[in-house]
């Protein structure tokens, strides 16, 4: 299922909270691991010195740059090779997002690994982190810092009726078998501003669990599976107090749920529901899903 995990990393906190998120994952999936930092292809504020002066200048940051960089993935390597993994990395040079894709593709990762990064004005995800989300179909894994996990025993698989089993469950299926974790298959009934009648909420979540357990049964999976259907003012609200109410440690879901729009790879659901929850997220894209779903796990 996940062969090679692509771990990119900018020295930040969150990359590393990701590092034991891929660390985790590649013991038990028999994976590698490759890292990849990034470091910038240009200076802007070189732009004033004269040509020679301007280059010098230039040779000795990246110089500078690349030796703290490799001394950092030197360490990773050490630590890894003693618990038995395989570590190998990349210094690269550009936009990091676009590294990432391209390294990503051309390693041929089965899942990519980031922090989830400094805000940037009033987001809270970093820019490259977005990026890359936007614009990568391999799945993808976001951790922050402050997550203190060490085993994966129950996934949250946010489903939407409308669009039935897609592959995040069957993802998550893999992972379960993986780690002999709980699936919580959950459905949000958004409410938004509206109080509806007790008894009608209660027939709306009555009706989505009853269809949720019909597909369950169809697709001859029901075992080990819970189903979740809460109301909540938005989507993403529901599914994040619900990771935190069941003690999650991890959700896998779709970036977006219907068809994509034109340079608009994240669904709005999925890109709050990254931003704040409290625990990993991994992502998948409908439009091409890179899972091996046929293949046992390595």
């Amino acid at each position: 299922m996940i062969n090679k995990i692509l771990w990119a990393t900018d020295g930040s906190k969150d990359s590393f909270a990701a590092l034991k998120y891929a660390e985790f994952l590649a013991k038990n999936c028999k994976a590698d691991i490759y890292g990849l930092a990034v470091l910038p292809k240009d200076y802007e504020f070189f732009d004033t010195f004269p040509p020679e002066e301007k280059k010098k200048l230039k040779n000795s940051i990246k110089e500078t740059l690349e030796l703290r960089e490799r001394k950092r993935m030197e360490e990773v390597k050490k630590k890894l090779e003693q618990h038995n993994l395989h570590f190998s990395y990349n210094i690269a040079n550009g936009i990091a997002s676009e590294e990432i894709i391209k390294s990503a593709e051309g390693e041929n990762a089965d899942l990519i690994a980031l922090g989830k990064g400094r805000s940037i004005d009033k987001f809270i995800l970093g820019g490259t982190v977005l990026k890359v989300l936007r614009n990568c179909t391999i799945p993808i894994l976001t951790a922050r810092e402050n997550d203190t996990r060490t085993a994966i025993k129950k996934i949250l698989v946010p489903v939407a009726l409308s669009h039935g089993i897609t592959a995040n469950f069957d993802y998550a299926l893999k992972l379960a078998e993986i780690f002999n974790s709980e699936i919580q298959l959950a459905n949000i009934v958004e409410t938004s501003e509206h109080e509806f009648l007790s008894g009608l909420v209660g027939k709306i979540k009555s009706h989505t669990k009853r269809e949720l357990g019909y597909i369950l049964k169809k697709s001859n999976v029901t075992e080990n599976i819970q189903i979740h259907v809460e109301t909540a003012k938005n989507a993403w609200i529901g599914i994040t107090e619900l990771a935190r109410e069941n003690d999650i440690d991890l959700i896998v879901m779709m970036t977006y749920g219907g068809i994509a729009v034109k340079e608009e790879f994240i669904g709005s659901i999925t890109w709050k529901v990254i931003q704040e929850s409290s625990v990993p997220v991994i992502t998948l894209t409908p439009s091409k899903v890179i899972l091996k779903m046929t293949g046992d796990a390595k």
